[in-house]
């Protein structure tokens, strides 16, 4: 299989979806927004599985730049790092502007011309 070449920022929201595309992944960064940060610990009790499971997980995020963690004692305490939601809403409104045209195009039949022959051709 042949490897697709993207850009740096490409790749990074790839990344970035691929670990939010987990219903774990997805309330470990709500359960960190609802507290502000969070010891491994109390992450853990928000959800029904075992502590092996959510640090996994945890380091799934942290390794997409979704989270940073740092240590405590015994302890990791976690929370959404600095920059990213703001990184994130701002890159997902660049790659909807550039899929914009493709929906613009592709609308109904009788309307598309964008290939240039005045017809339906998406």
């Amino acid at each position: 299989m042949k490897e697709i070449e993207l850009e740096e920022r490409d790749q990074k929201l790839v990344d970035t979806f691929r670990a939010l595309g987990n219903p774990v992944r997805l309330r470990i960064l709500q359960v960190l927004a609802l507290r502000g940060t969070c010891i491994c610990s109390d992450v853990v009790d928000e959800l029904p599985l075992a502590q092996s499971t959510v640090s996994q997980h945890l380091k799934v995020l942290k390794e997409a730049g979704l989270i940073v963690g740092r240590i405590e004692g015994p302890s990791v305490c976690y929370c959404i790092a600095p920059g990213t939601m703001d990184g994130l809403s701002k890159d997902v409104a660049r790659l909807t502007k550039s899929l914009s045209y493709a929906e613009e195009c592709c609308g109904p039949a009788s309307e598309n011309t964008c290939c240039g022959k005045g017809e339906g051709c998406c």
